[in-house]
């Protein structure tokens, strides 16, 4: 029911060597020498010449989250918190969050506020959750989403026909059951979500990136292919979530394209993941923390601090 076009084996090829060190690239090098030369002093020499040429950002390509050192620390029962401030694309700086979620002993819910919109901090700290990030896109003038948003199976727009809008970034679906399983999906059409009450936390949002481990095709538009602070869910198995925050916009975090956040989330070895509301909207609130829960650097507010968050209208909370 649900397509994903899979990469070449081009594509394929190209990530593994993305995610090979250097040290591995001259392992690989001195084999392919040893197969096609015979004499020992060639091989050495034709090896310490192309070396000495290799092109410096060979080294700079994605690596994966093994090459990067992680601060963890565990929040509670079925809840982790890694972090890191690291360079892992070569000269660009990465500020990365991200919540590890064992749903056999935490539940991830939608929370929506429809008539004001109001910071991550200010809808979680008043409920039982002990973390959250943003959530979907929406109107930051009037508040509400922008797209389909049920939660606690209830619809809560009155006229939704105005409010929510699709376009060609818009084509992946976060769902929650009512056991509390969450699923990524394509995108579907309204009346097919409304067909499904089963899902009793309901949000159409995107671009949809990872499908059964395989990267979705990304639309070409300025919200994939530009640099921008991120958000995002992924799905490691039927209980395993992570939610990630990617900071931006700032010369301490130079932010990501989607094309970087897929391979993150791959990366994290997530098998589904699709995109959230970024930029300014991104943050990331853990309850207790310094600065009001706010453990990531947000935007909003084009500083590198904790005081920049954005007045959202949906988050999404662990408890």
């Amino acid at each position: 029911m649900f397509q994903v076009t899979r990469p070449s084996s081009e594509v394929v090829s190209e990530e593994r060597i993305l995610h090979t060190d250097l040290s591995k690239h001259k392992l690989y090098l001195l084999s392919d020498f040893m197969i096609v030369m015979k004499k020992p002093s060639v091989v050495i020499l034709s090896l310490i010449i192309f070396l000495v040429t290799l092109p410096e950002d060979l080294t700079g390509q994605f690596a994966g989250p093994d090459k990067i050192k992680w601060t963890r620390e565990k929040i509670n029962k079925g809840l982790i918190w890694k972090s890191s401030q690291t360079n892992i694309a070569g000269e660009e700086p990465r500020n990365i969050n991200i919540l590890l979620v064992n749903t056999r002993k935490r539940e991830i819910s939608l929370v929506y506020n429809p008539a004001e919109n109001l910071p991550v901090s200010q809808q979680a700290e008043p409920s039982d959750a002990l973390a959250a990030v943003n959530g979907g896109f929406f109107n930051i003038k009037d508040g509400g989403s922008v797209t389909y948003i049920r939660t606690d199976g209830k619809i809560h727009e009155s006229d939704t026909a105005l409010k929510w809008n699709r376009n060609i970034n818009m084509n992946g679906s976060l769902l929650i059951d009512s056991n509390g399983r969450v699923f990524i999906i394509e995108g579907q059409s309204n009346e097919w979500y409304d067909n499904n009450p089963d899902f009793k936390d309901v949000l159409l949002t995107g671009p949809l990136l990872l499908q059964n481990m395989q990267k979705s095709v990304l639309p070409v538009t300025s919200l994939v292919t530009q640099k921008h602070p991120r958000t995002a869910i992924g799905l490691r198995s039927k209980s395993r979530i992570l939610l990630v925050t990617v900071d931006g916009r700032s010369e301490f975090a130079a932010g990501m394209t989607l094309e970087e956040l897929t391979s993150l989330m791959l990366s994290l070895r997530c098998k589904d993941a699709v995109n959230l509301d970024g930029g300014g909207s991104t943050t990331m609130w853990i309850r207790n923390k310094p600065y009001n829960g706010i453990v990531n650097m947000p935007s909003d507010n084009r500083k590198f601090d904790h005081d920049g968050a954005r007045a959202v209208s949906s988050i999404i909370t662990v408890r």
